[in-house]
């Protein structure tokens, strides 16, 4: 049985993670109002389905591998500033081509990933 605690400060953290305006807000909010309310569902629904997986995952021990290769969090953490600044460098170079605009909803499997990140 979960402790009672336990639950309210989940459900209090889902409900802060539903209403502050990160990334995935702003995302939906952007998404909703340049494509409308229904083709921005599968976005929704990926990121609440990949944030649950997500805890799933690490409920189940899934940080116990930090545990047992903590250089693995070295190589992730190099790994993650490179896409960044990969990430950057395509942001720079999108600003070139505003006027061309063959932007699309993210698809659900895209923001079940994108909440994990």
């Amino acid at each position: 049985m979960i402790d009672f605690s336990i639950l309210v400060a989940l459900v209090s953290y889902y409900f802060v993670m539903y209403v502050t305006p990160g990334p995935n807000n702003a995302m939906v909010l952007t998404s909703g109002l340049k494509f409308g309310f229904n083709k921005t569902l599968p976005h929704i629904t990926g990121i609440t389905i990949g944030h649950v997986t997500q805890l799933i995952l690490v409920c189940f021990g899934l940080g116990k591998i930090f545990q047992i290769f903590p250089g693995l969090q070295n190589i992730l953490k190099i790994i993650c500033a490179i896409y960044l600044l990969y990430l950057g460098y395509k942001i720079i170079g999108s600003f070139s081509k505003i006027k061309e605009d063959g932007s699309r909803p993210l698809k659900f499997h895209e923001a079940a990933l994108f909440s994990n990140s």
